[in-house]
């Protein structure tokens, strides 16, 4: 019997694998609030303020099991936990694009001791300037927070932390 909720094999590769692990509560919790000081900081100052919290942004205690998952475990648990990280995103900032949803997610994960990687990158051709740039997260080389070929169009200007 599968110990997925309804809707979580949406999430799931096909390729199967090890099941990714349940985040305790309490983990879950502290990850949540490290979210929302990056958001916090992000509204407050921009991305001067939010990028070097980005940077110090430690592991949570007890978070030991889930940094030491394989890659493609790792990356079915993100995929897992990217609902929650949104919800914080929505509560404090409504309208947040690219940039503040990849914030948070990246915030988030390294939270939980997960290795994620925020990009912030140039668009190649594109000829409308509101799309000139663009960000993502990024776990073990997976693309989570946009369409894995996002790499193809856009030329990478900083990858945090």
């Amino acid at each position: 019997m599968s110990t997925h909720t309804d809707w979580e094999f949406f999430l799931d590769d096909p390729g199967g694998g090890a099941p990714a692990p349940a985040v305790p509560h309490r983990l879950r919790a502290a990850a949540l609030l490290r979210t929302a000081r990056a958001l916090w900081l992000f509204r407050r100052r921009g991305w001067r303020g939010a990028c070097p919290y980005l940077c110090r942004i430690r592991p949570v205690r007890g978070s030991a099991a889930l940094s030491g998952l394989p890659p493609a475990t790792a990356v079915r648990l993100a995929r897992r936990e990217i609902l929650a990280a949104q919800l914080v995103l929505r509560a404090m900032l409504p309208n947040g694009l690219c940039l503040p949803r990849s914030l948070a997610l990246t915030a988030y994960l390294c939270a939980l001791g997960l290795p994620a990687r925020m990009t912030v990158a140039r668009g190649r051709a594109l000829s409308t300037p509101a799309n000139a740039f663009h960000s993502w997260t990024e776990l073990h080389g997976a693309v989570l927070t946009d369409n894995p070929d996002v790499r193809l169009g856009y030329t990478v200007l900083q990858r945090v932390p």
